[in-house]
């Protein structure tokens, strides 16, 4: 499947300060109307899902899987809450884990598309869940979605498909000292802390297509900057010295 831009498999690479291993954020399906897209963000400690998709549909998306095979770990998200299942054969809907391990942490809905952001240890100690690994160079993905404006779920019948997807790896960060955006999400103005001021330090922000959409100069330890007329959704903030840089992610509500 066609990745949304190389550019963001490069920019996500530096989110955090511990290596991330990345997907990027991957176009699972167009059909001219609706795009159905993820991403995974692997650290030693947690994995981080972004689906993006029609508000109206039922979302699913399958861990290391080729198809649905049973015991293979999957997720939906049916409208109200994101939940953690396993496969049990072509043609029968996912059964629920009996430990629900994913937390969503954003749920935000713009000119009807969801973007839904939840985090799981990246090894349960679960049976049932794919254990991730940040050493991984690719992992196979099965997703489907409703193929009506509803949340039955009927899984073989609906919108899907099967990719493998590269994963980067980050290089840590040494230099820059680390900065803090408040609040996150935010309907109105994102303000970032930074320890202390470099000279030539500078302040971009990208949207999740790689759109540049704010830039400026970082001169003081703290800075504000108006977001009222931003688009719900994720956003990239990079601070850069020259030498280093450091991103993290923004959620405008």
């Amino acid at each position: 499947m066609k990745k949304i831009t190389i550019f963001l498999l490069v920019l996500f690479s530096f989110i955090g300060a511990a290596q991330v291993s990345t997907t990027g954020l991957i176009e699972l399906s167009n059909d001219g109307s609706i795009v159905y897209s993820a991403q995974l963000d692997i650290t030693d400690a947690q994995v981080t899902l972004t689906l993006v998709g029609p508000e109206t549909r039922w979302l699913g998306i399958g861990f290391d899987a080729a198809s649905m095979t049973a015991g293979k770990d999957v997720v939906i998200f049916d409208g109200t809450t994101l939940t953690d299942r396993n496969f049990i054969g072509i043609g029968s809907v996912p059964d629920l884990d009996s430990s629900q391990d994913w937390s969503v942490s954003s749920n935000t809905v713009n000119s009807g598309i969801r973007t839904l952001i939840a985090t799981r240890a990246r090894d349960t100690g679960d049976a049932n869940d794919y254990v991730f690994r940040t050493s991984d160079t690719s992992i196979n993905l099965v997703w489907a979605y409703s193929r009506f404006d509803d949340f039955v779920l009927a899984w073989h019948a609906q919108n899907r498909g099967m990719t493998t997807e590269s994963l980067t790896l980050s290089q840590d960060e040494f230099e820059l000292p680390k900065f803090v955006i408040s609040p996150n999400p935010a309907r109105s103005s994102l303000k970032l802390r930074i320890p202390s001021v470099k000279s030539d330090m500078s302040l971009t922000v990208y949207d999740v297509l790689g759109k540049k959409i704010y830039q400026g100069v970082i001169t003081q330890l703290e800075s504000l900057v108006d977001v009222s007329n931003w688009k719900s959704g994720i956003y990239l903030v990079k601070v850069t010295d020259g030498q280093s840089t450091q991103t993290k992610r923004f959620i405008k509500q």
